[in-house]
């Protein structure tokens, strides 16, 4: 942890790992909860894309303001393998039997979304995203052996979103511009997977 009245440190990303997941179990105006994070795939790759919209208004011949709405963060996670009991928390197929039934009546659940990201200065940035679906599916594909091994990997997709009791949608703490005083913070990433991470003294 940093003295207080450091620099501000930007150091580039150039690692990823630990993709949790946790069933949303409540998001309704007065409550938020989530179910114990559970450890996904090994990661490989994030694409992250929040989405925001602006319009102008106008007034004496000039822009008097500029409105900003929050879309929603298009969310898709490359990883390297997926059993049959993440399609469960996923999409929301189903499991039995040692079968794995898929059915054009599935639906996705609400699940938080959780990782830490590694910069070139050794720290992290970790983070959670609070609510979303993988309603959009995966991306997969298989080749014939050529001579050699050629692994595969998945691409999983999803839509997130605010949550309805805050519309808080996502919380992070970059370790690398952490100060003394940043106590809940730093006792936070200890741990940042245990749980999904709120805000000291917020409602949930």
């Amino acid at each position: 942890m940093s003295e207080t009245g450091q620099q501000i440190v930007r150091s580039r990303t150039c690692g990823l790992k630990d993709f949790y997941i946790a069933a949303v179990t409540k998001n309704t105006a007065t409550e938020y909860t989530a179910g114990v994070p559970v450890k996904l795939a090994r990661a490989i790759k994030a694409k992250i894309d929040e989405k925001w919209t602006s319009e102008k208004i106008y007034s004496d011949d000039n822009t008097e303001e500029v409105i900003t709405s929050y879309e929603g963060t298009d969310v898709e996670l490359e990883i390297n393998a997926l059993a049959p009991q993440d399609r469960v928390a996923l999409f929301g197929q189903l499991y039995e039997k040692g079968f794995l039934k898929k059915s054009a009546d599935d639906r996705a659940p609400e699940v938080a979304v959780g990782w830490r990201e590694r910069k070139l200065n050794g720290k992290y940035e970790f983070k959670w995203l609070y609510v979303g679906k993988f309603a959009e599916g995966i991306s997969e594909e298989a080749n014939t052996k050529e001579g050699k091994l050629s692994p595969t990997t998945k691409s999983i997709k999803g839509s997130f979103y605010e949550r309805s009791i805050d519309n808080l949608y996502e919380i992070s703490v970059d370790e690398s511009n952490l100060v003394t005083e940043d106590t809940d913070a730093a006792t936070a990433i200890n741990d940042w997977f245990a749980a999904v991470q709120e805000y000291p003294n917020a409602a949930a």
